[in-house]
């Protein structure tokens, strides 16, 4: 992240290519809104793919969505999706600007594909490996299955909880939860609004599934 705009760190060369060449407009339309550019890299990259305002046909970004106030949080967003409706594309921006740790999980698969800075910095894990991780590896059985319960009957809520931050770590966390659907997908954000109190690893965790 930067005072330009937002950066979007893709798998491959390859994905990056597909996501640009499939959302072009809405990554136009986003550089628009953050008076500024949408940046989309990969690893190893040297040349990033770029988009500006002025691709886009939308109107002048409203005060709220400019660069500045992203550059407050200096922070940065992760995603390993290259299908990125505008819906998500937009919460991926919001989550950069977050100084709290922001996950983005997609309920069918359980996949964790989006993280913001802060996340991956409480996690202590690469956001290339974070934004891969199949949460069914971090939870206890009975908790997820009680989350995806709860969020069914209420998308919105906060709770206090235990889960694996990485494969060598355990904590207890309260976060804000919130169940949203975009293009027919269904997805869950967590904002995390404590400090981890690490705990020890309870027996079964990082069990295969």
């Amino acid at each position: 992240m930067s005072h330009e705009g937002v950066s979007i760190l893709a798998p491959t060369k390859r994905d990056a290519t597909d996501l640009a060449q499939s959302y072009g407009d809405a990554l136009s339309e986003t550089a628009a809104k953050l008076n500024g550019k949408v940046r989309i890299k990969w690893r190893g990259c040297k040349n990033p793919i770029e988009f500006f305002g002025w691709m886009s046909s939308t109107g002048a970004p409203t005060p709220s969505e400019t660069a500045e106030r992203i550059l407050h949080s200096g922070g940065a967003v992760f995603c390993s999706q290259v299908h990125i409706p505008r819906g998500l594309l937009y919460r991926m921006v919001t989550a950069a600007e977050n100084e709290r740790p922001i996950s983005i999980v997609r309920q069918d698969n359980r996949k964790q594909i989006i993280v913001n800075q802060p996340m991956a910095d409480m996690l202590n894990t690469p956001p290339e490996v974070a934004t891969q991780r199949i949460m069914t590896q971090f939870w206890l059985p009975e908790d997820l299955a009680e989350l995806e319960q709860r969020l069914r009957s209420n998308s919105e809520f906060t709770w206090t909880y235990s889960a694996g931050l990485n494969e060598q770590a355990w904590a207890i966390l309260t976060t804000h939860f919130e169940a949203f659907e975009v293009e027919g997908i269904w997805y869950r954000q967590g904002t995390c609004l404590s400090t981890p109190q690490l705990v020890p690893i309870p027996p079964g965790a990082f069990a295969p599934v």
